[in-house]
């Protein structure tokens, strides 16, 4: 499962749950259409930092980081690569 795949999953079962939402472009703005919203950062954040095993800073927590899946699977690369991850 890739980095895109497993947040369009968590953001679809955890976050639009209920909304009739099947699928999300990756460039979709996710916070703008309200499906993410305060409360929704915060649990993508938990979840970023458990499954991919990286570190979310204050200095992170900017709209253009979180603002759509495929800036979110880049920032998740960009954070791993920091570490020495893998992408």
């Amino acid at each position: 499962m890739t980095v895109l795949t497993a947040l369009e999953a968590f953001v679809l079962e955890e976050l639009a749950l209920g909304r009739g939402i099947r699928a999300l472009d990756p460039d979709e703005d996710l916070l703008a259409r309200g499906i993410v919203d305060s409360l929704g950062v915060t649990q993508l954040v938990a979840f970023v930092e458990e499954r991919f095993g990286i570190a979310v800073t204050d200095d992170d927590l900017v709209p253009g980081n979180f603002q759509t899946l495929r800036r979110i699977a880049d920032f998740v690369a960009r954070k791993r690569a920091a570490a020495g991850a893998m992408p």
